[in-house]
C-alpha cells in the first residue's frame, strides 16, 4: 500500500491542490495529515473543506489549537498571533468543532503519526529532542517507524538501540531499514528547507520504502492572497 503522509499545509490552497493532484500520477492509495492545516495561508476555509472531501484523517497540530484555545497565543509570537485570530474570524463554527475533535496522534498500518513529537505532543519539535530524550521516548512508544511534521523540514532520524543518526531527506526513494525511525515529512504549505516546492512522503507499506516529492504550485498567487486578506507580510515571503 502506498501511503502520503503531509503536514503543515497551513491554508495554502494552491499547494495542497497540487500535492492532492501529484498523489494521483505517483498511484497513492490513502493519505494521511499531521496537522497543521490552517494559519498563515489565506484559506483556511476552502482547505479544511478540500481536506474533508478527500476523506484525509488529520491529527491536530498547534495552530488548530490556537483556533478555539486563548491559552495557546500566549506561546506564539506576534505575526502568528495575528495570523490565528484572523484564521478563526474566516473559519465557520461547524469547522472549529470539527477540529476540536482532532486527535493528538494517529496509529496507520503499524506506524505512528504525531505533530510535534511521539508519542503526542503538540508542540515539541523534533530537532528539541536530543539523542537521550529520542532514546528514551522508543522505551515507551511500541511502533518502530513514526511519522512527524511541525519543523517544516524533512529529515529522517533512526536509531538503533544505540545511536541516533540524523539524515537529511532529499527528493527521490529512501529504502527503510530494521532501525527504530522518525521521519519528519516537511510541509505542503510552507517549506523551510531552502527549496519553495510544496513537499510530503509517501510510504509504501509492502517494500517500507520512503518516496520524498518536491512539487511545485502558483506561490505568487498564494502569496498575492495572504497579503490581500491582511496577513503579515512575513506570512508571504516565507514562501518564496
Amino acid at each position: 500500500m502506498r501511503i502520503a503522509v503531509i503536514s503543515d499545509i497551513h491554508a495554502n490552497l494552491e499547494a495542497f491542490t497540487a500535492v492532492l493532484e501529484n498523489m494521483q500520477i505517483k498511484n497513492v492509495h490513502a493519505c494521511v495529515c499531521l496537522g497543521d492545516v490552517v494559519g498563515y495561508g489565506a484559506d483556511p476555509e476552502p482547505v479544511l473543506q478540500l481536506l474533508w472531501e478527500n476523506k484525509i484523517p488529520s491529527i491536530l497540530g498547534n495552530h488548530e489549537e490556537a483556533v478555539y484555545d486563548d491559552d495557546i497565543l500566549h506561546y506564539f509570537n506576534p505575526q502568528a498571533k495575528k495570523t490565528a485570530l484572523l484564521t478563526r474570524k474566516m473559519l465557520k463554527p461547524e469547522s472549529v468543532e470539527r477540529i476540536k475533535k482532532w486527535p493528538v496522534n494517529i496509529e496507520f498500518h503499524g506506524a505512528l503519526g504525531v505533530h510535534g513529537f511521539p508519542p503526542d505532543s503538540i508542540h515539541k519539535y523534533l530537532f528539541e529532542a536530543d539523542q537521550g530524550a529520542i532514546s528514551r521516548m522508543w522505551d515507551s512508544v511500541p511502533y518502530k517507524l513514526c511519522f512527524v511534521g511541525h519543523t517544516h523540514n524533512l529529515d529522517l532520524v533512526a536509531f538503533d538501540g544505540h545511536n541516533v543518526i540524523t539524515y537529511p531527506l532529499l527528493e527521490g526513494g529512501w529504502l527503510l531499514d530494521n532501525r527504530k525511525t522518525i521521519v519528519n515529512v516537511g510541509s505542503v504549505g510552507q517549506p523551510r528547507d531552502g527549496d519553495n516546492n510544496a513537499k510530503y512522503v509517501i510510504w509504501d507499506t509492502k517494500m517500507n520504502a520512503l518516496t520524498i516529492c518536491y512539487v511545485p504550485y502558483n506561490i505568487q498567487k498564494a502569496a498575492d492572497k495572504i497579503l490581500k486578506a491582511g496577513f503579515p507580510e512575513i506570512n508571504a515571503r516565507r514562501l518564496y
